[in-house]
């Protein structure tokens, strides 16, 4: 289903080493439990890896035990589902167009129905998993990922629809086995009470993954790392509005409804497993 090729990889990624990625296919092959792993999966997780072939491998190891054990985000996947179309009318979700300056793709996120009762938690993270694939799938690597995510419509009525267990599932998939680099998340528009709810859950974050992470009350710093004109018009940028960006966003994904399908038997063989490389 990939878009590009193993040759527009080794063009992009001057690091990108034949004998790596044979490296870690011969490693896959030597643990039962793990399913067959494409060449092109390992490069983005080579590359989120920066190049280091132990974490690549624990990494991928983790990514599949994830996407087997937490069944929640990653079962029933149908972008045609009223699940994912109900979270779409909710939350928007959309890579913007165009890139930062370093290079980085911008994944921006924004409530947009106040109604704390159309909030369901799971279905975004599923939403959200769901469009970083899709995005792989058609750009394989990028130089990073930068996340906004614009909390404005966040209240006190949305707090307790996030479940703690699947909180805690999401930040561990998201920051142990991702197969892509994150170099920065914003949350916009924060007001105290945002101020609070991250509070609550910096626990949950790796020292690292807290650090690149910044609470802004306006968009003016945000502008700072990120050109104003990239952004949606919503505010104030060039770029279409996020509204029409998350609508292309959701019929991207309704394309790839046979591959969310078929990843549903890419699992990992507990009882297969010979040694425990990473913990799950």
């Amino acid at each position: 289903m990939f878009k590009v090729t193993l040759e527009d990889e080794f063009k992009k990624n001057p690091e990108l080493k034949a004998e790596d990625i044979q490296d870690v296919q011969i490693w896959i092959k030597s643990q039962p439990h793990l399913p067959p792993v494409p060449d092109l999966t390992i490069v983005l997780f080579l590359q989120a890896c920066r190049w280091d072939l132990d974490t690549t491998k624990n990494t991928i190891d983790l990514y599949y035990t994830c996407r087997t054990k937490y069944t929640d985000f990653f079962s029933d996947r149908d972008p045609l589902s009223e699940e994912i179309q109900d979270i779409a009318k909710a939350v928007q979700v959309a890579f913007l167009p165009l890139s930062d300056p370093e290079g980085n793709r911008i994944l921006w996120t924004r409530i947009v129905d106040p109604d704390p009762t159309n909030y369901n938690f799971i279905a975004l993270i599923k939403y959200m998993t769901m469009t970083m694939e899709v995005f792989q799938l058609e750009n394989g690597t990028v130089p990073g990922l930068v996340v906004v995510c614009d909390t404005d419509n966040f209240t006190t009525s949305h707090f307790p629809r996030i479940p703690f267990k699947h909180a805690k599932n999401n930040m561990h998939y998201s920051q142990n086995a991702s197969s892509i680099l994150l170099k920065m998340i914003h949350y916009i528009n924060a007001n105290s009470f945002i101020h609070k709810v991250f509070k609550i859950f910096k626990p949950l974050f790796r020292s690292a993954v807290f650090d690149m992470t910044q609470l802004h009350s306006n968009l003016e710093p945000l502008f700072q790392v990120i050109p104003k004109e990239i952004v949606p018009q919503e505010y104030g940028g060039k770029a279409m509005s996020l509204a029409e960006m998350n609508e292309l966003n959701l019929k991207k994904l309704e394309e790839y409804r046979q591959y969310f399908k078929d990843q549903q038997v890419i699992v990992v063989d507990e009882k297969k497993r010979i040694r425990k490389n990473a913990k799950s």
